[in-house]
């Protein structure tokens, strides 16, 4: 009874997935190789009837399932739907790229829903064991799906380092949780933080703290850890090089947030970590990203960008903050998505992914230039975008947080104007330099009916979201009001430090 009462109020999406999980696996081995595209069908059906169940769990109120090692409430279902819109974005985006692996189509949208499962469960895990099973139900697949073109030399590379760094990562943060676990005696996160207020900071909990954030970090590409994001989204198939710079992403950022919150908001030095990873992180990587001329590496590079500055947010640690993050993922989700597709359709024409490549290409394509142009400009917060909110919303954030925080203000601000330079390199390209290249060469790009939509869509919307910046801040602002900040002031924080230096 206590399982049917948690999928009819909290899981039921997560229930729905898991049936279109066991669907396809079934239809992969049933179907003949010809029949392997109504996997497609099928995967991207389930979706959205997995989405449209959303409908029937309640919003405004927090339900717990699984003796209390999930929680739903407004903050975890909209990471949660803005996974699966990213998911279905996915799905679309593969069509024309599956339509080359002939028998193993149906494996390739089975391991990207297992993923899926993974990122919502993860979103809202309150249990240090189902955290890690979360996270590696979506790494795994993640790592499966960056070899998937298994004769690709670059593929296998990239799935390797994936591989590699992600297992180190990975006991990396297992040590983190023994340490927390050592500290409480508990696993669960509710009753971690009945436990913790009593231990004074120390260095087992520095550690503990650390080691968690280290996991954390790689998952969301932040430097020290995003050594493996230029090679992977360079060698890893389109589509899931795209599914690991937004999907991968907001799970793990929504799985940070609620830790930081939950566990650490009372103990301010560990702030100060976060604010230099986000200051390193946005840094690094504009920097980077100004002398690539591949366009992939250029996007890897953008994605540790946008991650700093999305960890700007978290370093204020307000409610501002988090609803500044969850709109800069909102908008971050359909601008970069609309530039992945715009890759996508041009790489599957032209077989080339250099940004020289793209020199002309509006001479020949105009919409379809102007499309990804939308998309960069939003991705550079250029104003009158989504991105432009976004980063305004955010930043405004920071700015009201207090004078202490001024610093990370004026760097991000520097590191922003450093992301126009990259990003108008390629829109540069494509309507400055001659057209004397592949654009000229090939004509007209044939834009399939899948590409095309995922196109269609994202610019749309990000669009949208930049004329109805208002409502989206509201629903951002709503969902963040469920996080519970205990935070002290920066002066409570300066003394924590000196305390435990002492």
């Amino acid at each position: 009874m206590n399982l049917l009462f948690d999928i009819a109020n909290v899981l039921l999406p997560e229930a729905f997935l898991s049936i279109l999980i066991i669907l396809c696996i079934i239809l992969t081995f049933v179907l003949k190789e010809e029949n392997q595209n109504l996997v497609f069908a099928a995967a991207l059906t389930g979706l959205i009837l997995t989405l449209f169940s959303f409908i029937f769990i309640p919003f405004s109120q927090e339900n717990q399932a699984l003796y209390g090692n999930f929680v739903s409430n407004s903050f975890t279902i909209i990471f949660r739907i803005l996974i699966l819109i990213g998911t279905i974005l996915t799905v679309m985006l593969s069509r024309r790229y599956t339509s080359n692996f002939s028998n193993s189509i149906g494996e390739f949208y089975t391991l990207i829903l297992i993923a899926t499962l993974g990122g919502m469960l993860l979103t809202g895990a309150n249990d240090l064991i189902m955290l890690f099973v979360a996270i590696e139900t979506l790494s795994i697949s993640s790592f499966a799906l960056c070899g998937y073109t298994k004769l690709d030399k670059l593929s296998n590379e990239a799935a390797l380092k994936y591989l590699i760094i992600g297992a180190a990562s990975t006991a990396v943060m297992l040590y983190g949780f023994s340490f927390l676990y050592g500290i409480t005696g508990q696993t669960n996160i509710a009753d971690i933080i009945k436990v913790l207020p009593n231990y004074q900071p120390s260095i087992v909990l520095i550690l503990s703290f650390l080691f968690i954030l280290a996991g954390f970090g790689y998952k969301l590409s932040a430097v020290p850890f995003h050594v493996w994001a230029p090679d992977v989204y360079q060698g890893a198939p389109i589509p899931v090089a795209a599914y690991l710079s937004v999907v991968s992403k907001i799970a793990g950022f929504a799985a940070l947030t609620r830790f930081m919150t939950l566990i650490y908001s009372d103990i301010s030095i560990f702030t100060v970590a976060i604010a230099v990873i986000a200051v390193l992180t946005m840094t690094v990587g504009n920097l980077m990203a100004l002398g690539q001329k591949n366009i992939r590496r250029l996007m890897a590079y953008s994605s540790i960008a946008q991650a700093g500055y999305v960890l700007l947010g978290l370093s204020v640690l307000t409610i501002e903050g988090v609803s500044g993050i969850i709109f800069y993922l909102i908008a971050y989700l359909f601008m970069n998505f609309g530039t992945w597709a715009a890759i996508q359709i041009f790489a599957t024409e032209t077989g080339m992914d250099s940004i020289d490549d793209y020199n002309g290409l509006a001479y020949k394509n105009k919409y379809f230039s102007l499309c990804l142009a939308i998309c960069l400009l939003s991705l550079a917060g250029i104003p009158f975008t989504s991105g432009f909110f976004a980063k305004f919303y955010l930043f405004k954030a920071i700015a009201f947080a207090g004078l202490n925080y001024m610093p990370l203000l004026i760097i991000a601000l520097v590191n922003t104007v450093l992301g126009v330079f990259y990003y108008v390199k390629v829109i540069r390209a494509m309507y400055v330099r001659t057209n004397n290249g592949t654009a000229k060469q090939n004509g007209k790009l044939k834009i399939s009916l899948s590409l095309q939509s995922v196109l269609v869509v994202t610019v749309l919307t990000t669009l949208l979201i930049g004329v109805f910046a208002g409502s989206f801040i509201d629903i951002s602002k709503f969902a963040a009001k469920s996080i519970t900040i205990n935070k002290k002031s920066p002066v409570e924080s300066f003394s924590d430090i000196s305390s435990f230096i002492r």
